[in-house]
C-alpha cells in the first residue's frame, strides 16, 4: 500500500508542477487562497487514493467528504497555497489515512525538492527511504516554527506574543507557510519546535504521525490535537521543549479566553 501511497503523492506532485493555465481565487477571506491546481490535485487523489484501499472514504480541503466508514482518507492537495500562487516553491502534498480514529500511514511530499517523508503506525518515519529521526537539542538550541494566524488576525497578537517569549528561551524562529511540511522537518531534526493556534485536521494529520513516528511528541494544549474541528497544534523533539512551548501556549490562549 505504501508504494501505491508514495506513487500517488509525486504524480500529485507533477500535476501540482503544471502551472499552464493556473487561476486564482480566494476562499472566505483575501489570505485564505485556492488555485486550480488544488482542484486538480485533489480530483485525482479523491479518485486514486480509495483504489488503494477498497471501502476507504475521502476528506479534501477543497472539496469536502466523500464515502462513510472508518477508513478514511485526509488530504491537503497543496499545503502551502500562498506559497504556491506566488511560485515560492514551499508547497507540499499531504496525505494521510486513519482507521478507526487513528492514523495509520501518512505521506508528506515536496516535490521541489522531492523530498518524499512516510510513515506508518508503528513502524518507524522515514525520507526518500531513509529512516529518519528527531534532534536531540535542548530547547535552548531549538528552532522554532510558527505562524501568526493569517487566516484570523484577530488572533495575530496573540501568537505575536508568543513568539515573543519563546524567542529568548530558543535559537531562533522560520516560517515556511507549510504546516505539514515545518512538521516533516521536524521529525527529519531540522528544526526542532513548533506551534500554530488554528490547523485543520487535513494540515496536520500526515505530520503528526510522521513527528510521533520519528520519536517526537505533538498534540494540543490538554491531549491529542483534534481531528473533528480547527485547533491549537503543538509538537516537539522532546517532551521536555513540548512542555514548555505548551505552558506558554495555554497561558496565552487562556488570556484570550481559547
Amino acid at each position: 500500500m505504501m508504494g501505491g501511497l508514495t506513487e500517488a503523492a509525486r504524480e500529485a506532485g507533477r500535476i501540482m508542477m503544471d502551472r499552464d493555465g493556473l487561476m486564482i481565487s480566494t476562499k472566505g477571506t483575501r489570505e485564505n487562497l485556492a488555485t486550480t491546481a488544488d482542484l486538480k490535485v485533489e480530483r485525482f487523489l479523491r479518485a486514486r487514493l480509495p483504489e488503494l484501499v477498497p471501502g476507504s472514504s475521502f476528506v479534501g480541503e477543497e472539496d469536502g467528504r466523500s464515502g462513510e466508514g472508518d477508513l478514511v482518507w485526509i488530504v491537503d492537495p497543496i499545503d502551502g497555497t500562498a506559497n504556491y500562487a506566488r511560485d515560492l516553491k514551499v508547497s507540499t502534498v499531504s496525505i494521510a489515512l486513519r482507521m478507526n480514529g487513528e492514523t495509520v500511514a501518512g505521506v508528506v511530499y515536496q516535490p521541489y525538492t522531492d523530498e518524499m517523508f512516510c510513515a506508518r503506525k508503528g513502524q518507524g518515519a522515514s525520507l526518500n527511504g531513509r529512516a529518519i529521526h528527531v534532534s536531540n537539542r535542548p530547547l535552548a538550541n531549538s528552532m522554532f516554527c510558527t505562524s501568526w494566524s493569517a487566516y484570523k488576525k484577530e488572533r495575530s497578537p496573540m501568537c505575536f506574543r508568543i513568539s515573543e517569549r519563546v524567542l529568548p528561551l530558543c535559537e531562533d524562529i522560520r516560517r515556511f507557510g507549510t504546516a505539514a511540511y515545518e512538521l516533516s522537518l521536524l521529525a527529519e531534526g531540522r528544526i526542532d519546535i513548533f506551534f500554530e493556534a488554528t490547523l485543520q485536521p487535513w494540515d496536520i494529520a500526515a505530520g503528526a504521525l510522521i513527528v510521533r513516528e520519528a520519536g517526537g511528541v505533538c498534540g494540543s494544549l490538554d491531549g491529542p490535537e483534534s481531528y473533528d474541528a480547527e485547533g491549537p497544534m503543538i509538537a516537539a523533539n522532546s517532551r521536555e521543549s513540548f512542555g514548555a512551548i505548551r505552558d506558554i501556549v495555554e497561558e496565552e490562549m487562556g488570556r484570550e479566553g481559547l
